[in-house]
């Protein structure tokens, strides 16, 4: 028996799409789920016996997911998912990375990852993954979690794992947290929330197949990105307003999720570590505040990123010690 506590992940980023590469990082997760999906099919012809016929396989390519915490020196999973990066020096010791979507066309691409999983049986090793998606999530009382979906290419066992070590530091959590919205050119706090979470989709192509693929399918592509942001906030006052002057009305906002480490990124104590993750443009498809049982109402409120062609769609930025880009 293998007890799931025993399982090592670690990544890797590829210079080259689908070219396995060793390990640079490893990852504490909660959770994997990285297979290969083989796409079996059958002649769909009589066999003229009591039953169908053999099958052959018509494509490969790779599904997984892993979660994990959300913690400072993670910018390179921020990277994996958005494409583009910027680094500059911050205050004391400290760097600033900013996160960007990377553009769409046949000369932007996302990042490709070699990923390991030790499942003690066997190390697997998974080639050619992207994100095609990711979800930052924190409830009260608990931490920044961080789920991760990828698609890849290809399966291979019997690997080796990189000597690494997980990161030391602490990973941020709900009470660390704020959010915020834009008035005229002030960032207000939303108040009160009790949930919160966003997710980014790449809507990776990761199905087409060509004469030049094999068996497998061409590097996935990032689609039409969509960005979602979900809050559970107590029904109040503010919060009726909230719904009627976004949610009554096609009217834009701007949306900030900040969370502010107590570990620093300096000797300095006003440089803590530090996410920040904005959205400038989001409109309210859905906000209810209906009773559904005798404790404390809650307003469940669903926001969506509009792309205004002026403002990056989802900026992300991560303030730590490291001083390269990833």
């Amino acid at each position: 028996m293998v007890s799931g506590n025993s399982v090592i992940f670690q990544i890797g980023k590829e210079s080259t799409y689908g070219t396995a590469v060793a390990g640079t990082k490893q990852i504490k997760i909660s959770s994997e789920s990285f297979k290969p999906n083989y796409n079996k099919v059958d002649e769909g012809l009589a066999t003229g016996g009591r039953g169908s016929g053999l099958k052959q396989t018509m494509g490969i390519k790779v599904e997984g997911a892993f979660s994990t915490l959300m913690r400072p020196d993670m910018g390179y999973l921020l990277f994996a998912a958005l494409g583009a990066q910027a680094v500059e020096e911050g205050s004391g010791n400290s760097y600033v990375h900013t996160f960007t979507c990377i553009q769409n066309g046949e000369s932007y691409h996302l990042p490709a990852w070699t990923a390991y999983v030790d499942r003690k049986i066997s190390v697997f090793k998974y080639n050619g993954c992207k994100v095609s998606s990711m979800t930052l999530s924190a409830a009260a009382g608990d931490y920044l979690k961080l789920d991760m979906n990828f698609a890849g290419r290809s399966e291979s066992s019997g690997a080796s794992l990189a000597s690494l070590s997980p990161s030391a530091l602490k990973a941020f959590k709900f009470a660390q947290g704020k959010v915020y919205r834009k008035v005229s050119s002030d960032w207000v706090e939303i108040a009160d929330i009790t949930n919160m979470s966003l997710e980014l989709n790449n809507n990776l192509d990761s199905d087409t197949q060509t004469t030049g693929t094999g068996d497998y399918y061409a590097e996935p592509e990032v689609g039409t990105r969509e960005c979602n942001i979900t809050l559970d906030m107590i029904y109040s006052t503010a919060a009726e307003q909230l719904r009627a002057a976004y949610y009554k009305s096609d009217d834009t906002l701007a949306v900030r999720l900040v969370f502010t480490s107590d570990e620093l990124a300096d000797d300095d104590p006003s440089v803590p570590y530090k996410l920040t993750v904005e959205v400038p443009c989001c409109q309210m498809s859905d906000s209810s505040a209906n009773m559904s049982g005798l404790d404390k109402m809650v307003q469940n409120v669903t926001l969506n990123a509009v792309d205004n062609l002026t403002d990056e769609f989802v900026t992300m930025e991560l303030v730590n010690l490291d001083s390269s880009a990833y």
